[in-house]
C-alpha cells in the first residue's frame, strides 16, 4: 500500500504544480541534482566516463574538490567539458579545524588557490561558485566550548562570504538538518543558527541524510524549517542524501536499497518543494558511492 502510494505521488507531480503555484516557480523549475566529486585525481583521466555519468543522471551542478596537487590543466578540461554539457562546476573543500586557528590556513590556501586559478583562465574553465563543507560539530570544542566553536564557525563563514563575493563567486555551506535546533548568542547577534547561515550565505546543503521521505523522521519534514526560512529569505536550498555506506545506521543512506529506490523516493521531495522558489533540487552524496550504488 505504502508503495502505491508513493507512486501516485509522482504520478501526480505535474498536477501539482499546475494547481499550487503559489510559492513563486514554475514547474520544474531549478529543481536539477547536484553531487560532490572528492577523489579530484580522477579528473586526470576520467573525464569522459565521470561528465557521462552526470549526464544520464541530470546532474547539471557538481562540486570538486580542490587539490593542489593536480595540475590546473586538468582542471581546464574537466570544467570546459561540464560547461559544454551545461554543467557548473563549483569549487570545493572544508574541514572542522577551518573554524581553529591551527587550520585556518588551509581556508587561506583554499581560496588564494582558488582566486589564482580564476584569474589565469579562460570563461568557460571557470568555476561557477564555491561550495564549503566544514562540519564544526566534529570538534571536541562542539561540546566542551559550544559558545566559542559556534562563534569561531560564523567568523568563518563571514570570511568566506566576503573571499567568494570578492570573485563573484555564490557561496553554498553544507549544514545538518538539526542546525535549526542550535542557537548562538554572541557578537553576530542571538538567533537560530541554521536561519543565520542561510541569511549570510547564497544557498545551503542541508545534509537530510535519511533513506526514506515521508513520515516524522522522513526527509520533507526534516527540512520544512530551513525550506520555509529560505522561502522567505529569496535563499536556494539543495536537499543532501547520502549513498555511502554508514557505521551509524543503514536508515542514514540507500547504500543499501539502491539507486531505483533512491530516486523514487526523491522524486516525493521534488512534489513536495518543487513550487517553492527556494528548492534548487537534490545533491547526492557523493559521486564514487553514487557510482557504486548504481552497478
Amino acid at each position: 500500500m505504502n508503495k502505491i502510494i508513493k507512486w501516485m505521488g509522482i504520478c501526480l507531480v505535474l498536477a501539482g504544480f499546475m494547481f499550487y503555484p503559489s510559492k513563486e516557480k514554475a514547474a520544474g523549475e531549478g529543481m536539477g541534482k547536484s553531487t560532490w566529486l572528492w577523489n579530484t585525481v580522477e579528473i586526470i583521466e576520467n573525464n569522459e566516463e565521470i561528465i557521462g555519468f552526470f549526464k544520464t543522471r541530470g546532474v547539471d551542478e557538481v562540486y570538486l574538490q580542490v587539490n593542489p596537487s593536480v595540475g590546473t590543466e586538468h582542471y581546464h578540461q574537466f570544467i570546459a567539458m561540464a560547461s559544454a554539457e551545461n554543467i557548473d562546476v563549483y569549487a570545493l573543500d572544508g574541514a572542522p579545524n577551518w573554524v581553529t586557528v591551527k587550520g585556518h590556513p588551509s581556508f587561506i590556501a583554499f581560496y588564494d588557490w582558488l582566486e589564482a586559478y580564476q584569474l589565469e583562465t579562460s570563461e568557460s574553465q571557470r568555476f561557477r561558485g564555491v561550495h564549503l563543507d566544514v562540519e564544526p560539530y566534529l570538534l571536541s570544542g562542539w561540546t566542551t566550548a559550544y559558545g566559542k566553536t559556534v562563534l569561531n564557525y560564523q567568523k568563518m563563514v563571514m570570511e568566506a562570504v566576503n573571499r567568494s563575493r570578492a570573485l563573484q563567486l555564490p557561496l553554498g555551506m553544507d549544514m545538518p538538518f538539526w542546525f535549526d535546533e542550535k542557537s548562538y548568542n554572541n557578537e553576530f547577534g542571538k538567533g537560530n543558527l541554521a536561519q543565520w547561515v542561510i541569511g549570510k550565505t547564497d544557498e545551503v546543503g542541508i545534509m537530510a541524510y535519511r533513506n526514506n521521505a515521508v513520515g516524522p523522521n522522513g526527509i520533507i519534514e526534516l527540512i520544512r524549517n530551513e525550506m520555509a526560512y529560505a522561502l522567505s529569505e529569496g535563499k536556494k536550498v539543495k536537499v543532501g542524501v547520502e549513498t555511502a555506506p554508514s557505521d551509524e545506521g543503514d536508515f542514514l543512506t540507500f547504500h543499501e536499497e539502491g539507486e531505483r529506490f533512491m530516486l523514487a523516493e526523491l522524486s516525493l521531495v521534488d512534489v513536495e518543494y518543487g513550487a517553492y522558489s527556494s528548492y534548487k533540487g537534490i545533491a547526492v552524496h557523493h559521486y564514487g558511492s553514487w557510482k557504486s550504488l548504481s552497478e
